[in-house]
């Protein structure tokens, strides 16, 4: 599993993001979301996701209280359906931050918060979007 965790210091904002999680890294996600109060119904999607290594799956959770997002996507059947996911979370991410803080998500600087999660994650996750780099096939001419 990647994790990777970053403020957003313009919003005082915590992500959390664990990407390319599987079965084994349920009680560490479940933790991280019962640690910042996330409901029953939310604990139990997580935990059912998570437990039955769902593929192809996420879930992104939002703490107001404790201005902290996390965000989890699943390992992936592939580079195609990695990316879909991810940009699928990164949606709710965006949406819940600008909810909270009373940003228009119609707005330019709702936009921004998209790209700036999608570029801060980028260097982390840029193999999974190269099918090559995912199946380790050598002489992959990506830049990674």
């Amino acid at each position: 599993m990647i994790t990777h965790v970053f403020h957003i210091h313009q919003h005082d904002w915590l992500v959390k993001a664990y990407i390319n999680s599987d079965d084994s890294d349920a009680d560490l996600i479940l933790g991280e979301l019962l640690s910042v109060g996330a409901d029953m119904d939310t604990m139990r999607d997580a935990f059912r996701n998570l437990r039955e290594w769902k593929v192809n799956t996420g879930l992104t959770y939002t703490s107001r209280w404790h201005r902290t997002t996390i965000m989890v996507v699943s390992k992936t059947t592939s580079a195609k359906e990695f990316f879909n996911t991810l940009v699928h979370e990164i949606s709710h991410a965006k949406t819940h931050i600008c909810e909270y803080l009373g940003i228009d998500l119609t707005s330019e600087e709702a936009s921004y918060f998209s790209g700036g999660l999608a570029r801060d994650l980028f260097p982390h996750v840029k193999h999974l979007l190269c099918e090559d780099c995912r199946n380790k096939i050598t002489g992959c001419h990506c830049e990674h």
